[in-house]
């Protein structure tokens, strides 16, 4: 009878495991050609390889250049570099925290602790060529 209730017991701790969210595919966005929108309305290309990452407004042709540093496969910084954007450029230097949330096999969510925002959330959507 202890048997069967130890047996009983594993089997219902091995259905609530299988019916856990699986944990975001973070790698597959380290690198690659990706869109998103900003609070105001405007589309930005972000382009990432190794431990750089740069973005294009594609309405004002502003770029932003920063250094990413992955912390774990979903956690990141990005250190703004340099930028054309005299508004933008009091934030070079500056590091902002990311982490991907959830993901999809095209695009992701994030979060982020970023410089005069509590806390930044967004979509990344993967570029289709």
């Amino acid at each position: 009878m202890r048997l069967l209730n130890v047996a009983f017991f594993l089997f219902i701790v091995s259905g609530f495991a299988n019916g856990q969210t699986p944990l975001p595919d973070c790698r597959s966005f380290h690198t690659g050609e990706y869109l998103y929108t900003d609070s105001t309305g405007d589309t930005w290309e972000l382009r990432r390889k190794k431990g750089l990452q740069v973005e294009r407004n594609k309405r004002t042709g502003k770029i932003i250049k920063y250094k990413i540093h992955w912390h774990s496969d979903c956690e990141y910084h990005l250190t703004q570099t340099w930028t054309n954007d005299r508004n933008r450029r009091k934030f070079n230097r500056n590091q902002f925290s990311f982490r991907i949330i959830s993901t999809t096999p095209n695009s992701f969510s994030y979060s982020c602790t970023c410089k005069d925002i509590p806390v930044a959330t967004g979509t990344v959507v993967r570029a289709m060529n």
